[in-house]
């Protein structure tokens, strides 16, 4: 397999991973983004000291493909790990957005919602969902089922929409 082939391959297999592992993992992205970059400087400091080497692929193929790799082995590991299942019910708004040009303006819900109580405020992931708005239509609260992975982290397994005229009012 040549080096351009790995590039393919891997990079496609790491954002299968952020896809279907990482974005079902509860955590607050601002630590993530904040770790992340931590790690990165410092396997940088380590690099550049000799401590771990990197080959011939050099530190882009490091950086871009082993280094995510790294990252997403970890997240599939507390993922498969999942165990313990707890459902939490939520009631939740929609996320109204506006689109359009200068002469034209509409505003719509979107696929990304508000829980009550504020939860998960930190959690996009948790909150954003990536399918036909139709699923979510006429529903105002979700149950979750979260599990725990061996790492700690909490991963979102499934959910589910329903309608509770208990729930507020968009």
């Amino acid at each position: 397999m040549t080096k351009i082939d790995k590039y393919i391959v891997f990079s496609i297999l790491n954002a299968v991973l952020v896809f279907t592992v990482i974005f079902k993992t509860v955590f607050n992205f601002y630590w993530f983004v904040g770790i992340i970059i931590l790690l990165v400087i410092i396997s940088n400091i380590l690099i550049n000291k000799n401590i771990i080497r990197i080959g011939v692929l050099g530190k882009n193929y490091f950086f871009g493909i082993t280094f995510p790799m790294i990252i997403n082995a970890f997240f599939l590991i507390n993922y498969i790990t999942g165990m313990n299942p707890q459902k939490e019910t939520y009631c939740f708004k929609n996320m109204i957005a506006e689109v359009g040009g200068k002469y034209s303006h509409q505003k719509g819900k979107t696929t990304y919602i508000y829980l009550s109580d504020n939860a998960y405020e930190y959690s996009y992931m948790t909150r954003s969902f990536f399918i036909d708005y139709k699923k979510m239509w006429g529903n105002n609260q979700i149950t979750y089922i979260f599990e725990k992975g061996i790492f700690g982290l909490k991963i979102r397994k499934d959910f589910k929409f329903s309608y509770n005229e208990n729930c507020p009012e968009n």
